[in-house]
């Protein structure tokens, strides 16, 4: 292995929330809205269990061969060429992963609190930070993650809290008010706009402690983070309405400037503004990481280390040059960004398991194991 670190599967169900959650936090509503208009809560509540049943595709692929990443299951599976092939397709998804979360960090700074600075030195700055991260190996990743996950939970929680004074239930009304279709686009954009991007995971579950509750703990983080990013969507329609919702892409930061409590407890943008920078560093972290990992992997390096740097300097550029502005990143990179979800973290996990299936599992029957002697 590339990597001799371990980290617990504390840490891993952390990271796993935390990844869950990431950008989500502020952009989820106004994707699943869109098309769901005041029905996106409906919507969003049954995306839930596709959602699972996706993480579920994910963790039986890894589990064929444990001990090795989504990149090297790829090359064993379908041999050194095609293998090699897919897997490159899978580490540009990582690449253009983490280059849009760093571009969403900027974007929000520079929008909303630092208005007069250029976005570059935002993002130099959430660079350095990230490759910092990355030299220090992804145990420090797993504890820095206890540390900081009880954060973003207190956050949200007094986020929840002070909303409640501002919830209009007429917001929700009428429901069932959209069509079939569109019932069926948002479901499926709930799913896999946020379960959809675990895929990352599979590069991470072979340095994970073996443990027995593994497979429960990590559908239990996905099911906390879908829950979490479910009630956020239902908060911000009955605080603000569905059309608001649908046209802010930073809904919860607008929401979070709403709370005021006997003009005492009030102004805790900052504190939302926090918690989604928190969940949102370590989503293009373990993203820059896959995405390292990886391309030593394909080369069959022994470290990772010397192409930290280069790589950042990617993701960097590509941070840049990926949207002109926030209307283009809503407007085109969102809708096909669904697309490349379905087909990187459900379609191709499911012809590799088929595969794994016709070329071993024919195998194991014609090869039983064979019986032992009695003592």
């Amino acid at each position: 292995m590339i990597i001799k670190d371990k980290i617990t599967i504390r840490q891993f169900t952390l990271l796993t929330f935390l990844v869950m959650v990431g950008d989500m936090i502020l952009i989820y509503p106004s994707l699943v809205t869109t098309l769901g208009k005041q029905d996106a809560w409906i919507c969003s509540f049954l995306s839930q269990p596709i959602g699972l049943f996706i993480i579920w595709i994910l963790y039986k692929l890894q589990q064929t061969s444990p001990e090795l990443s989504l990149i090297e299951i790829c090359k064993k599976l379908l041999g050194t060429w095609i293998g090699s092939v897919l897997s490159i397709g899978y580490l540009f998804y990582f690449a253009i992963g983490a280059a849009i979360c760093i571009r969403e960090v900027g974007d929000f700074m520079t929008t909303q609190i630092y208005l007069e600075t250029p976005i570059r030195v935002i993002l130099i700055m959430l660079m350095c930070s990230l490759i910092w991260g990355l030299m220090k190996g992804l145990q420090t990743m797993g504890a820095t993650s206890e540390l900081l996950t009880p954060i973003v939970v207190v956050f949200m929680a007094l986020l929840f809290v002070g909303l409640l004074p501002n919830i209009k239930v007429s917001h929700l009304q009428p429901i069932f008010n959209i069509s079939r279709v569109h019932l069926i686009e948002t479901v499926v954009r709930g799913a896999f706009t946020s379960f959809g991007e675990l895929l990352v995971l599979t590069m991470i579950l072979p340095y994970v402690v073996s443990g027995p509750h593994l497979k429960r703990d990590l559908l239990l983080a996905t099911f906390c983070g879908g829950l979490l990013l479910c009630i956020l969507l239902l908060f911000s329609l009955m605080v603000v309405g569905p059309f608001l919702t649908q046209h802010n892409i930073f809904i919860s930061y607008t929401l979070s400037q709403k709370i005021n409590i006997g003009n005492f407890f009030e102004r805790i943008e900052a504190f939302m503004a926090t918690a989604w920078l928190i969940a949102t560093y370590f989503k293009s972290l373990l993203y820059m990481f896959a995405f390292v990992i990886g391309l030593a992997q394909l080369f069959q390096l022994k470290t990772y280390k010397p192409l930290i740097l280069p790589s950042s300097l990617l993701m960097f550029a590509l941070a840049i040059l990926i949207s002109p502005n926030v209307i283009f990143y809503i407007e085109t990179i969102m809708p096909a960004w669904v697309d490349w979800d379905i087909t990187c973290s459900f379609i191709i996990p499911l012809l590799l398991l088929l595969v794994h299936r016709i070329r071993f599992g024919k195998n194991r029957k014609n090869h039983p194991p064979p019986e032992r002697l009695p003592t």
